[in-house]
């Protein structure tokens, strides 16, 4: 039991102090557990994997675009040659020699054009899937962002309100503490900052209302002859025991 003193009144006062301190933690408390933290975080660790996937699909449709590039040329040549080599050969007057090799010719890039155009058909269709898995993934990654965009509004919607209405309890503590026995009120913040927040606490009946540990022995009789204006603390868990508004203690 300590041997500081204070008004029997402001130690009463002190347990509007701690509701209040209490409720301040609790706006702490549900503005770091707001379902929208958790929620956007997973929303980024989707999008990241989007944007692997988009890099992706973009790099598969890029060499699938320059496969096309190359496929056309190579069409575009063959066909080319072929069409000169079909009209000399329709233009006739040569020896039966180079006749035959213009046939020949003809007949190598007429199966060469064919082979061709069926690997540019080929590379056409995996263009197609590689524009389309590209538009899937941008479609994925747009909605995603929207979610988050929507989830983040409501988060700092949350957080605005949770500041304002700390800040509004804030006043009102100060305004209480500013009022209380200095001593008492430094001894209350040493004692909440070991106890996770709970400086003060009634006397529940013959408890600590902190710890909720029974007074006993000696130090029960100690807490029931004290004066008014003694300030306990709990043997157990140091917390301030206000005792005031308490029926006494039988000795």
């Amino acid at each position: 039991m300590s041997a500081t003193s204070a008004p029997a009144a402001h130690q009463r006062r002190l347990l509007d102090v701690q509701a209040l301190d209490t409720r301040l933690a609790q706006i702490a408390h549900r503005a770091r557990s707001l379902p929208e933290h958790a929620a956007i975080a997973e929303l980024d660790r989707t999008e990241r994997t989007l944007r692997d996937e988009l890099t992706a699909a973009r790099t598969v449709a890029s060499d699938v675009e320059r496969e096309a590039v190359r496929a056309d040329t190579e069409v575009e040549q063959v066909r080319a040659r072929a069409e000169r080599t079909s009209a000399r050969l329709a233009a006739g007057g040569a020896a039966a020699k180079e006749l035959q090799q213009l046939l020949a010719e003809a007949e190598a890039l007429t199966r060469r054009l064919r082979s061709l155009e069926d690997a540019q058909l080929e590379v056409m269709e995996r263009q197609e899937a590689a524009a389309e898995a590209v538009e899937r993934a941008e479609e994925r990654a747009g909605a995603v962002a929207a979610d988050r965009a929507g989830l983040v509004a409501a988060r700092d919607t949350a957080l605005q309100a949770a500041r304002q209405e700390h800040e509004q309890v804030g006043a009102q503590r100060a305004g209480a503490v500013s009022s209380l026995d200095a001593g008492l009120v430094e001894l209350y913040e040493r004692v909440r900052a070991r106890q996770d927040g709970l400086g003060a606490a009634a006397l529940a009946g013959d408890a600590c209302g902190g710890c909720r540990m029974p007074l006993t022995g000696t130090f029960r009789s100690r807490v029931a002859s004290a004066g008014p204006d003694d300030v306990v603390q709990c043997e157990e868990c140091d917390r301030i025991i206000v005792r005031a508004g308490e029926p006494e203690l039988r000795r």
